[in-house]
């Protein structure tokens, strides 16, 4: 295991405020922990990185606890049916957007928005629709720009651009 992880994860199972010895043996964030190395690990090895650059930027980003921000809520996985794509930027993102779809679509109301993330109606404030793409009802495609750390951001489905014809 690598060094900045083995680290981290080290700090973590020696916790006592949060990690605290369970009846009977072991601790109760120790299959959180387990569920921890292998989400830096395939987070690495789909981004292409080291898994102790990975846990670097992730820690960077950590604003609370350890348990509450190392969570699939948070840090989903990256299987090749939810990530939409993995940028170096926001302007990155949206120019690939630009190039490649029309907008995104509502799960709500089927309007396509050109916002990866609220609904057009939300956006115009004429009280049709509201929806977003984070919050409660978090949508399944995500998007993880590399400039914001690693969070992998919720979007609305990409709509295609009709081919040419």
């Amino acid at each position: 295991m690598s060094g900045k992880l083995q680290e981290m994860l080290e700090a973590f199972r020696n916790d006592e405020n949060w990690n605290t010895p369970e009846p009977g043996g072991g601790h109760r964030f120790d299959k959180e922990l387990e569920w921890l190395e292998g989400m830096v690990k395939a987070y690495a090895g789909k981004l292409g990185r080291s898994e102790d650059e990975v846990a670097e930027i992730m820690e960077k980003g950590r604003t609370c606890s350890w348990p509450n921000y190392y969570q699939p809520a948070n840090f989903p996985g990256l299987d090749s049916a939810s990530l939409v794509g993995v940028f170096d930027t926001y302007d990155a993102f949206h120019e690939h957007a630009r190039q490649h779809w029309k907008g995104f679509t509502c799960p709500k109301c089927g309007t396509i928005s050109p916002h990866p993330q609220l609904c057009i109606h939300r956006l115009k404030e004429d009280g049709e629709c509201d929806w977003c793409s984070y919050g409660l009802f978090k949508s399944f495609k995500r998007v993880v720009i590399l400039e914001n750390g690693l969070e992998a951001i919720p979007i609305f489905e990409p709509a295609e651009k009709e081919e040419a014809t």
